[in-house]
């Protein structure tokens, strides 16, 4: 790892960890008015930017990759992406979110997350050895292609790396490193694929490139994160672990519903109705990127606000965030033909694309609520809860799915996207309330239904002729009431 556990570098490091970790907790009570609001916006503002930047990098790249791969090897590459994040889930082991909550936990809480990330790098080292010698002996029998395989093994283990880093600077809060690996390991990876496909137009070649880079922001990410050695903190390594054992199954589910649908896609379907799905979902997690944006800034600072005020703050901040998030999703689903058009030529299926992106916006807001709740049950050690939820999810989104493809294509995918994320939230929110001080206003539940309803009714929208105005004098009122309850949000978000 970057430093040993007795070397002065790793001393210095803990001692300015601890002093963050301070701030964040033993200070908080002095600061229960300014600090985390201040925090909420500052850091908010910070990770909004490097997440749209993160989203918008991807879209820029979008129209160009679709019309230089084609249907058939953008499909290909789009499961190849999704297989690499699959993989790097795994290896994770649901660690990332338990080393953003031992990082609040007393002194030696920073020196336990950075043990903790060490373990988290160390297993991605294994799953990617174990993967290798897979690889091997399917090329061995003639059965694959080591060719293609060795770039998705090296890019999972580099972005399960990545990840750490991310993982290590939120809980510091410390939101510019963040950013950096982030748009490394997306923009610039995406980007360098992009440009060696110039040369080659082949998913393989795209791939190889993606891989590369990711390599170079994985060393980057060790360099900024400084993980340590497991053996640095060997008592809270196993206590992390043993908490971080439901989430795995947790987290491989969550991946399953953020970007099974693709290979749900690519299966039942087949390549060229997974490149269309794949433009439309990019498109629909365009309010989906803001609530990760929301949530990368919320999530330590309610970790580390006051125990006596934490969930009444909790519940206050979620439900003026989920309003934000709601508001941009209608948008999103108002504004899909021309998305569409912009991002896929006509050799997509653009009418059902448009339809597919107004029913994945509403995963968006199921998110923000499941978030805010999944928080909570963490918070008090149910974590066994959160998995139960995940994988029941995952079940409702792949039989949906099964049922509505054949009869309703990549719209039918959709559909069994948006409902798990629904069951998600429901779900996760009912354990939090049975679990967890944590209740959601009344407001938060409006909001939520409402935004569904209205965007699934946007997507039904004629996308020509009258229908067209509707849609504009539509977004016109989204947009003018957003900027109305603009200042009232804010006022919740300052307490």
């Amino acid at each position: 790892m970057a430093d040993t556990p007795d070397s002065p570098a790793a001393d210095a490091a803990d001692a300015a960890d601890a002093a963050d970790a301070t701030d964040a907790t033993d200070a908080a009570p002095a600061a229960a008015r300014t600090g985390p609001s201040h925090s909420l916006g500052a850091h908010s503002l910070v990770y909004l930017v490097g997440t749209a930047l993160q989203g918008l990098g991807v879209l820029l790249i979008l129209p160009f990759a679709t019309r230089l791969l084609g249907p058939g090897e953008f499909g290909r590459v789009s499961t190849g992406v999704v297989a690499v994040q699959m993989v790097g889930t795994l290896a994770a082991a649901g660690l990332p979110q338990v080393i953003l909550r031992e990082h609040h936990r007393g002194a030696d809480g920073p020196r336990a997350a950075r043990a903790l990330a060490g373990a988290m790098i160390l297993l991605a080292a294994g799953v990617g050895a174990v993967g290798l010698v897979i690889a091997l002996s399917l090329a061995a029998a003639g059965r694959a292609e080591l060719s293609e395989w060795l770039p998705l093994l090296v890019a999972a283990v580099a972005l399960t790396t990545v990840v750490s880093g991310q993982t290590l600077m939120r809980a510091r809060m410390r939101p510019w490193g963040f950013l950096l690996l982030a748009v490394g390991s997306t923009v610039l990876a995406q980007g360098a694929g992009l440009l060696a496909a110039r040369g080659d137009p082949t998913a393989g070649t795209y791939l190889t490139a993606y891989a590369a880079v990711l390599v170079l922001v994985a060393v980057a990410a060790v360099a900024v994160g400084r993980p340590l050695p497991p053996t640095a903190a060997r008592a809270r390594v196993r206590e992390g672990v043993r908490l971080a054992a439901p989430l795995l199954p947790q987290a491989v589910a969550m991946l399953g519903l953020l970007m099974g649908d693709v290979l749900l896609t690519r299966l039942l379907l087949g390549e060229a109705a997974a490149g269309s799905y794949q433009v439309a979902l990019q498109l629909g997690n365009m309010p989906f990127v803001l609530a990760v944006a929301l949530f990368n800034a919320w999530g330590p600072l309610v970790l580390s606000h006051p125990v006596g005020t934490r969930w009444a703050w909790t519940g206050r901040t979620g439900a003026a965030l989920t309003t934000v998030v709601a508001f941009g999703a209608v948008g999103v689903a108002l504004l899909g033909p021309w998305l569409v058009a912009l991002m896929a030529d006509p050799s997509f299926d653009r009418a059902a694309m448009v339809d597919a992106l107004a029913l994945v916006v509403t995963a968006a807001v199921s998110y923000m609520v499941y978030q805010g709740a999944s928080l909570a049950v963490l918070d008090v050690e149910r974590t066994g809860r959160l998995a139960w939820a995940a994988l029941a999810a995952l079940g409702v989104l792949v039989v949906v799915a099964v049922v509505l493809a054949p009869v309703a294509g990549i719209v039918g995918i959709a559909a069994a996207k948006g409902v798990g994320y629904l069951v998600l939230a429901l779900l996760t929110a009912l354990f939090a309330r049975r679990h967890s001080p944590l209740r959601w206003p009344v407001a938060v539940p409006v909001v939520w239904s409402c935004a569904i309803v209205l965007a699934v009714l946007a997507g039904l929208l004629p996308a020509d002729g009258p229908g067209v105005w509707v849609r504009l004098a539509l977004t016109a009122i989204v947009g003018a009431g957003a900027l109305a309850l603009a200042p009232r949000v804010l006022r919740t978000l300052r307490g």
